[in-house]
Parts: structure tokens; sequence; C-alpha cells
């Protein structure tokens, strides 16, 4: 598969390229019982061992949100400005 961009870029790539991020996010919701592991731009903390819930495309705001549950049961929503990469945990990056 062909490496993403990192996902903060998103508003910079070609419609294409946004396209296959949709198509990637919607598969990673879709499986049921994978964790992921969420990497935020900047150096901040991940997530990891987490489960994705729903993406949210808002036209309105131009916006994408990730919205995932943690090993803890705290839902969290991120928006994908602040994303480095969401990997499923130990296999293959986004």
């Amino acid at each position: 598969m062909k490496e993403l961009s990192e996902l903060y870029k998103y508003y910079e790539l070609t419609s294409g390229e946004q396209l296959a991020i949709h198509q990637m996010l919607i598969s990673y919701v879709r499986q049921e019982g994978s964790l992921f592991n969420i990497h935020m731009v900047n150096g901040a903390s991940a997530y990891n061992l987490v489960k994705l819930k729903s993406i949210n495309f808002e036209n309105q705001y131009n916006a994408i949100w990730i919205h995932f549950e943690t090993i803890t049961g705290d839902r969290l929503g991120i928006p994908i400005d602040f994303l480095s990469k969401i990997e499923i945990s130990g296999q293959e990056n986004i």
C-alpha cells in the first residue's frame, strides 16, 4: 500500500489523496475489534490501543473530526489538523 501523507497536511493534498484518506479512515472505523495508535503533531503524547468510533466530515466548517475511545473508556474527538498518523496497533500506517 502506498504510504499516505501526514494527516495534518490533509488540506494541502490533491482531491485524490484526500479521497484515499477518507476511504482508509472509513475502513478503519468499520474494522470491528481492531485497535489503533493515534500519533499527534509536534511530538504530543500519542493515544495507543484506541477504538476508532466515527469520522465526521463537517462541510459547513470544512473540518474532519476523528472520534475514538481509549482503553479506559474515555471518548475523544480530535480534528485531523492535530494528527500526524493513525496506525493499526503493530501493523500498517495511514
